[in-house]
């Protein structure tokens, strides 16, 4: 994936991602409404030859580091679906 940000704002069933800059985004839960605080996921970025995420949730301030946008994406979705089912659990 190119580091410019197209399209600026992309949504599909599970996510919201959010260009802010050319090589950043906001990644939220695409299921919640916009005023819901659990709404926002991770804050993405790319630099250089990677790219890093710092999360939003579960835990606010972690830091992970993929190859691509898409992978990034990947793991977000990965524990958006992890925390739904947390959620249905309980």
């Amino acid at each position: 994936m190119s580091n410019v940000a197209t399209p600026i704002r992309r949504v599909d069933r599970e996510l919201e991602t959010i260009a802010l800059t050319q090589a950043s985004w906001r990644v939220c839960d695409a299921r919640l409404p916009d005023d819901d605080g659990t709404r926002l996921l991770a804050y993405v970025e790319q630099i250089d030859d990677h790219v890093e995420t710092l999360w939003m949730w579960p835990n606010a301030g972690e830091c992970t580091t993929t190859a691509s946008l898409d992978l990034a994406l990947s793991a977000i979705l990965e524990r958006l679906l992890a925390r739904r089912i947390l959620l249905e659990a309980s």
